[in-house]
């Protein structure tokens, strides 16, 4: 069984869904897919703290299981675990989206000893069984480096959007509970990335291919759509997400998820813009 985790509001539901269309299309070994998710509109948060619900996901359960009976989809709602840990603490509102600290709780939710956590923003384009030739025992990681921040905060820097979790080790070491006390007594620009960074210290740097941050090839695993920058003719950082097709198709050129694009579209009954 291949574990993988995905965390998010309302508002990247799309992704979620797209990520897991994209793992079905290229992996034949069983996957239980983790969501966690928030309800924090009673802490002020407003349709940013709308959690994903499981009817957001309803037609996937059939699909799951006629691509391979073993597999199994299951939300968690951490609210509690957020609350009780970030309320009225520096990184409560972090840059980008408090649903990423989440992940930070899955060795108390997720059994198995190895974790493929994915942004909501990647999608799948080789099987997930490839992660099993990254050799993590006696690691706690396995990370790819972040494509501008090795350049512009530190040569071994890396992005936090694919984590192969080796939980087993996790807990030994305790690096996700001293990842939360350090986030909750420190401000950090990029919040749990960098406490991940700054509190990891075995890990292993997987190849590229495993958390693409530019073009797809056909050797890549994880395409992950993050921030980038176009230096020509002008300057200009860009953000296209993978739901954001029309964006995919004329500013990255990509139409390397169309099949995934088009099952998606028949299965929610929802045209993607």
């Amino acid at each position: 069984m291949i574990n993988v985790l995905l965390s998010g509001n309302a508002g990247v539901k799309k992704g979620i869904r797209l990520n897991i269309l994209s793992a079905l299309e290229h992996t034949k070994a069983p996957i239980h897919f983790y969501v966690f998710t928030m309800d924090l509109r009673p802490y002020g948060d407003g349709e940013m703290g709308i959690p994903l619900q499981e009817e957001d996901f309803a037609p996937l359960f059939s699909l799951l299981k006629e691509t391979n009976p073993e597999n199994e989809l299951s939300l968690i709602d951490v609210s509690k675990d957020f609350i009780e840990a970030f309320d009225d603490t520096p990184n409560r509102h972090p840059k980008y989206s408090p649903y990423t600290l989440i992940r930070l709780f899955s060795d108390r939710y997720i059994d198995g000893d190895k974790l493929i956590y994915l942004d909501a923003d990647t999608m799948v384009n080789n099987s997930l069984e490839e992660f099993a030739k990254i050799d993590i025992e006696g690691k706690e990681l396995a990370i790819c480096l972040d494509y501008m921040g090795r350049f512009w905060i530190r040569k071994d820097y890396f992005n936090a959007g694919v984590i192969y979790f080796n939980l087993k080790e996790c807990r030994k070491s305790g690096l996700l509970e001293r990842s939360i006390k350090l986030l909750q007594e420190k401000k950090l620009y990029f919040a749990d990335q960098s406490a991940l960074y700054q509190c990891s210290s075995q890990r292993v740097y997987m190849p590229m291919d495993y958390n693409e941050q530019r073009s797809v090839k056909k050797t890549t695993v994880i395409k992950h759509f993050c921030k980038g920058v176009v230096y020509f003719p002008l300057f200009k950082i860009y953000n296209v997400k993978q739901w954001e097709v029309s964006k995919v198709h004329s500013f990255l050129k990509m139409h390397d998820f169309d099949d995934v694009y088009a099952k998606y579209e028949k299965l929610f009954g929802e045209k993607l813009s």
